[in-house]
């Protein structure tokens, strides 16, 4: 037990240090980035920044975590050989299970950490960061209607509404049509504004035009009046533009907005396999936390030694081009998308057991 913790601290010490490495690259070339153009034109104080570059950390510390585990386990396995750690291990009768049993157990506790991050703190820390970005240094204004959320129908009312404006609690340009059974016109109601009174009080409309047609959509009554009262069935939040890409957003989130475009007419297959991603990206670190294996069995004296790590590095690294190409089919329609998010997965562990059972029978 003594030894299995003794790798299993040897891994997270090296996932550190391949973690802080990692984000403090991602950081720094954003950060020279945004001064070319971004900083210079916005202006924004050092506290904004500063809290702009915190907000991403949970995000970054996601995509970092497969890089970190590969190399940690690598380094781990590699280092315990040199130092003929391995050796001994192996003369103790130590077999390949119960060395690799620490890699698989951090692989493990990375992937929950990660799956942790990715349903309940990247969501909030996501939205945090968008506000400080777009609202706070950028002056975008603080509540936008959704790109084509303007309409709304309830029975045979078809609600359209324009702007929105939040401390005033009012639509522009309020419009309502009441259909019949085949879909005509029956009437429709006008409105300048259209402001809430309060909760479950309805919403009183200003400057009202009222118009009723007939079977042929000829205005048959047309009047004015200044004010009239409705009940306008509308959660103006749910309206509110949405800043975060689908992977900031929980798979909780990203089902209710599934159900809610299921029926819209909008190609919702991108929005599947980010769904499905959002589970198979955080078992991405225990996959190549597997890659460690390898090097169970190569010698510590072996010239090979380097070349190994480079392929073991170089299988890592294919795992993105892998969950790229298979989002992309995925996202065309090509693979389902449970399949375009897990194939990369199941690929890499595939490649990575058999490269360990090569390595384990050429040792003999």
């Amino acid at each position: 037990m003594r030894l299995f913790y003794y790798i299993l601290k040897d891994f997270f010490k090296f996932v550190v240090s391949a973690m802080f490495l990692t984000l403090f690259l991602f950081l720094l070339f954003d950060f020279i980035h945004k001064t070319t153009r971004y900083f210079p034109r916005y202006k924004p104080s050092a506290a904004l920044v500063f809290k702009m570059y915190l907000y991403q950390l949970p995000s970054h510390i996601l995509q970092a975590m497969p890089i970190a585990s590969l190399l940690a386990s690598v380094i781990c396995m590699v280092l315990l050989g040199r130092t003929n750690e391995l050796t001994a291990m192996r003369a103790a009768g130590m077999g390949p299970l119960r060395i690799g049993a620490p890699l698989f157990a951090g692989g493990i506790i990375l992937a929950i950490t990660g799956w942790i991050l990715n349903e309940h703190i990247i969501p909030v820390s996501s939205e945090r960061m968008h506000y400080i970005q777009e609202v706070q240094i950028e002056g975008t204004p603080s509540f936008e209607i959704a790109q084509g959320v303007s309409w709304l129908r309830q029975g045979n009312k078809i609600y359209n509404f324009g702007k929105y404006d939040p401390e005033l609690r009012s639509f522009q340009q309020l419009r309502i049509s009441i259909i019949r059974s085949d879909f005509t016109a029956d009437q429709a109601i006008e409105a300048v504004s259209a402001k809430s009174i309060g909760k479950d009080q309805g919403w009183l409309l200003s400057n009202v035009s009222i118009m009723k047609f007939d079977d042929q959509g000829n205005v048959i009554q047309h009047r004015k009046q200044d004010s009239m009262l409705i009940d306008f069935p509308i959660d103006v939040q749910k309206l509110q533009k949405e800043r975060r890409m689908p992977s900031e957003m929980s798979r909780r989130e990203l089902r209710s907005q599934l159900k809610g475009e299921e029926n819209s007419g909008r190609d919702i297959l991108p929005l599947k396999v980010d769904y499905h991603v959002k589970l198979a990206f955080p078992f991405a670190a225990l996959v190549v936390s597997l890659l460690g294996l390898k090097f169970m069995y190569s010698s510590e004296r072996s010239p090979e030694t380097a070349k190994s790590i480079l392929i073991a590095l170089g299988i890592g690294m294919s795992y993105w081009v892998l969950l790229n190409s298979f989002l992309a089919l995925g996202r065309r329609g090509n693979v389902s998308p449970l399949v375009s998010a897990w194939a990369a997965n199941v690929i890499l562990l595939v490649i990575v057991l058999w490269d360990g059972w090569r390595a384990r029978v050429i040792s003999r």
